[in-house]
C-alpha cells in the first residue's frame, strides 16, 4: 500500500512515519511545505519519499501525480489554543482551504481513501454534543462537514480520528508533561490550576497504531463512507492524579502550586473518549495505561 502523510514533520506525524517504516510493508510519502523543518524525520528520510509543496492546487496535484497513493493520512493543521484576529486567516487557510485542496487533488488523481484528524476540543461538555472549545476546533469540524459532502458526491471513503490528549517522548509542543518537567526544579513552584479537571491522555504508540488500522480500514472499504472514531484511553483522570503518577514514575516530587492559576476560560472539566466504536470498526484499543505510558516516555527520553 502506498501511503501519503501530511504533517509528517510534526510530533504525531513523525512518530507515525517511523512506525510505518518499522512495519516494512508500506511505501511512504511525506507531504511537507517547501520551507518546513524536517529534523524529526532525519533518521529515516532515506527510507521515505519527501514531497515538498507550496499551498496551492497545482503544487499539491503535482505531488499526488508523483506519489499515486492508495491512502492519505491527513495530520497537517494550524493550532491556536486561543486566537487573535490575525490568527483567523492562517487557521482557515491551513485547516479548511489547504485541506480542501488536498481532497480535490485526491479526486483528480483517483485517490478515494482518507484518514483525517479531529480533536476532542470539539466537545467542551466532555460528551458528544458539539460545542467547540476554540476557533481551531471550529475549523476542524467545518472541514469535517466538507468531507461529508465529498464522501457522498465523490464516492470517497473518509474517516476522522478525533484525538484526545496525545503524549509521548520528546514532544516539542507545550503540554502538561513539559510543565511537569519544569516543576522538578526545587527553586520555585510552577503555577497550575486547581487540578480537578479530568483528562483523557493517550500514549503516542497507541495513536499511531490507530492511524495504521484506520488506513487499512478505509482501504478495504468498497462503498463511500464518512465515519469518525474517538481515540483516547477511554478514562478521565484528574490532573492531580496524573501528577502523582508522574512523580512515582520519575522518582522525584513535583514543585507545583495547585490553584496558583485559575481554570482557563471554557475549560473542559471532564473528558474521556468513548472508544467503543473504534474497537468495533477498526479493531483498535489502547495498550498503554498512564503509568506504563509515562514510564516508557521517560525511558525513551533518558536514552536520548
Amino acid at each position: 500500500m502506498r501511503v501519503l502523510v501530511t504533517g509528517a514533520n510534526g510530533f504525531i506525524g513523525s512518530h507515525l512515519i517511523r512506525y510505518l517504516v518499522g512495519l516494512n510493508k508500506y511505501d511512504i510519502f511525506a507531504l511537507v511545505r517547501k520551507k518546513a523543518n524536517i529534523n524529526l524525520l532525519s533518521l529515516i528520510n532515506d527510507k521515505i519519499n519527501i514531497l515538498r509543496i507550496e499551498q496551492n492546487f497545482k503544487s499539491i496535484d503535482k505531488a499526488f501525480s508523483r506519489a499515486k497513493p492508495d491512502v492519505v493520512i491527513h495530520l497537517a493543521a494550524k493550532t491556536f489554543v486561543g486566537h487573535k484576529p490575525e490568527d483567523i486567516k492562517p487557521l482557515i487557510s491551513s485547516n479548511i482551504l489547504f485541506s480542501s485542496l488536498l481532497v480535490e487533488a485526491m479526486i483528480k488523481n483517483g485517490v478515494k481513501c482518507l484518514v483525517n484528524t479531529g480533536t476532542f476540543w470539539e466537545y467542551t461538555s466532555g460528551k458528544s454534543d458539539y460545542s467547540p472549545f476554540n476557533l481551531y476546533a471550529a475549523t476542524k469540524i467545518a472541514f469535517e462537514n466538507f468531507l461529508k459532502y465529498y464522501a457522498v458526491a465523490k464516492d470517497m471513503r473518509c474517516v476522522t480520528l478525533k484525538l484526545y490528549g496525545v503524549y509521548g517522548p520528546n514532544d516539542p509542543r507545550t503540554k502538561i508533561f513539559s510543565y511537569f518537567k519544569k516543576s522538578l526544579s526545587p527553586e520555585k513552584p510552577v503555577l497550575f490550576s486547581p487540578g480537578k479537571q479530568r483528562l483523557d491522555l493517550v500514549y503516542i504508540d497507541d495513536v499511531v497504531d490507530a492511524y495504521e488500522k484506520a488506513a487499512r480500514y478505509v482501504y478495504k472499504k468498497k462503498d463511500s463512507i464518512y465515519e469518525y472514531f474517538f481515540i483516547g484511553s477511554g478514562k478521565g483522570v484528574a490532573l492531580r492524579r496524573i501528577a502523582s503518577i508522574y512523580e512515582k514514575c520519575v522518582g522525584r516530587p513535583l514543585n507545583i502550586e495547585w490553584g496558583g492559576l485559575p481554570y482557563r476560560n471554557r475549560e473542559i472539566i471532564y473528558s474521556h473518549a468513548d472508544i467503543r466504536l473504534a474497537k468495533k470498526k477498526i479493531n483498535w484499543s489502547p495498550k498503554f495505561d498512564l503509568r506504563k505510558g509515562i514510564s516508557k516516555m521517560l525511558e525513551v527520553e533518558e536514552r536520548g
